[in-house]
């Protein structure tokens, strides 16, 4: 392929020879220089033998999750080279394992070429200019996608799942109420839970069992405001610091966790719950 004025040195790596013959060529015409391998022997051999600036890699190349191993040996050789993990099958989990293994972003398929060399020229003016790509803080893109979490809940649990006699303004308010106690739980960081975080779920629980739900219906809209969160995160990933997100994620768990475990004790013991409240 023609060397372009950019020099910008792109390993395309894809055990399927149709998306290797349309997607290289389309990115040598935006001006990156292309080398493109078809398996991971290929993958390793290419960065062992050449420099690169950025790694396109597929996720299952011949088997399932190989695409980490091209992208952690790049990470050992040339610690420089930017990341991308190539998917046909995006979730939550994928992405979490992309942050741990320090990629840059994923990429899910069909790819839009347009939005793709968009990210690659970003992603690279932010490496050469670290004052360029700062995200902001995990607690402030909750606050301002709120109501886009609670609509998500929502409209996973219509007519799956959602607690017994729960209305739709119940449920939106008890992930409202719950997502607001979140944020603040993960600004004031690792310790015992707050008064008014523990109070929120001793009230849950003990609603619960006055309505006379099952156990596992707070189970259940814990686990909805769960996946929404994750998943609003996961269709924003490429606007935010990877490292401070993975640990942010493990500060939701552990929060979310223990506000499930109060919410259900209440429920057990109603009456101390109320007499709480």
């Amino acid at each position: 392929m023609a060397e372009p004025s950019s020099g910008t040195r792109v390993l395309f790596v894809d055990d399927e020879a149709s998306i290797r013959m349309t997607l290289p060529p389309i990115l040598a015409k935006e001006g990156f220089q292309v080398q493109v391998a078809g398996s991971v022997s290929e993958a390793l051999s290419e960065l062992k033998s050449r420099q690169f600036d950025v790694l396109i890699s597929d996720l299952n190349i011949g088997e399932e999750g190989d695409g980490f191993v091209v992208t952690n040996a790049m990470r050992q050789t040339q610690p420089g080279c930017l990341t991308f993990i190539l998917t046909g099958y995006p979730a939550f989990e994928t992405a979490l394992q992309a942050i741990r293994n320090h990629i840059d972003d994923y990429l899910v398929k069909p790819v839009d070429i347009s939005s793709l060399v968009s990210v690659l020229r970003e992603k690279l003016q932010g490496r050469d200019d670290p004052g360029i790509g700062a995200s902001p803080g995990l607690t402030d893109f909750l606050r301002q996608n709120l109501d886009v979490i609670v609509d998500r809940v929502s409209v996973a649990a219509n007519g799956n799942g959602k607690p017994a006699g729960a209305s739709k303004r119940e449920l939106a308010s008890f992930t409202k109420r719950f997502l607001e106690v979140l944020i603040v739980e993960l600004e004031s960081g690792p310790g015992e839970l707050s008064p008014a975080a523990l109070r929120l779920a001793l009230q849950f629980g003990a609603q619960n069992a006055k309505d006379g739900r099952p156990a596992n219906a707070i189970a259940v809209a814990f686990r909805r405001l769960e996946q929404g969160i994750y998943g609003t995160v996961q269709d924003n990933m490429s606007g935010m610091d990877n490292g401070a997100l993975l640990a942010a994620i493990g500060r939701i768990n552990a929060v979310l966790h223990s506000l499930l475990e109060v919410s259900l004790d209440a429920w057990g013991k109603p009456a101390a719950a109320g007499a709480k409240r």
